[in-house]
């Protein structure tokens, strides 16, 4: 990496460190999630800093449960918080020609889009990860992350966000990706993502209004892999 981009790196991982460290103690479930303020930051530096901030993030997450979480769910927890970064980078970009800012209403709107894909996403990671690698479903996971997702992005991710990329800061947000390997043109984006997210807001539904479980309901499992394909045809 060049010396900009080595020092965005470890910017963000201090940052996270701090803020994912102090709040080890406030546990919601024992030994697998807390009250979790750093979620503000990876949607922040996946706009500002894109593949350098969303892998700061995901190291991050794996250096801050050393603290006293980790275990194999840790790797699940990288995943998630490299997606919670990678996500808004790549899908701000799939219909905003603009770099990355919060000066207009509609970048507004599409900012807490964003962060409801990505909130559905690593809440999905985590809670049908876990099940699928140990064969163990906590709802409260799915829940607790997912909160703690959309909360913090949009409620401290958002102000920090327009902070950082106003006139007096003047930070800008990261280029576009040069390349789409599956979603070349835009009509393809659309699809995929539409199909994405109905998917994510099925299983949302199944999970936090009607308490289903993918132990109860089998084909839970065979949407995710329909999701795991959207999501990397969204990635790459």
């Amino acid at each position: 990496m060049k010396n900009g981009k080595i020092k965005q790196f470890f910017i963000i991982l201090g940052a996270f460190l701090i803020l994912g460290i102090s709040f080890k103690v406030m546990v919601l479930v024992e030994g697998l999630t807390e009250v979790r303020p750093v979620n503000a930051i990876p949607p922040v530096a996946g706009l500002l800093c894109g593949p350098v901030g969303a892998m700061a993030c995901g190291i991050g997450n794996l250096i801050a449960d050393m603290a006293g979480t980790f275990s194999i769910s840790s790797v699940l927890g990288f995943i998630g918080n490299f997606m919670a970064a990678w996500i808004p980078y790549r899908l701000w970009h799939f219909f905003s020609e603009e770099r990355p800012n919060l000066h207009s209403g509609k970048n507004i709107f599409h900012y807490c889009l964003i962060c409801l894909s990505g909130a559905m996403t690593v809440a999905w990671i985590l809670s049908f990860g876990l099940y699928l690698l140990q064969g163990i479903w906590i709802r409260q996971i799915y829940t607790y992350v997912f909160f703690n997702n959309i909360g913090f992005s949009i409620g401290l991710g958002m102000p920090v966000l327009i902070m950082l990329t106003s006139d007096s800061v003047g930070m800008k947000g990261c280029d576009a990706p040069e390349k789409y390997l599956f979603c070349k043109k835009k009509v393809c984006r659309i699809t995929v993502l539409s199909a994405y997210s109905a998917v994510m807001c099925l299983l949302w539904v199944s999970v936090i209004i009607w308490n289903r479980s993918p132990a109860e309901e089998p084909w839970m499992m065979a949407v995710s892999v329909l999701a795991a394909a959207g999501l990397v045809m969204l990635s790459v």
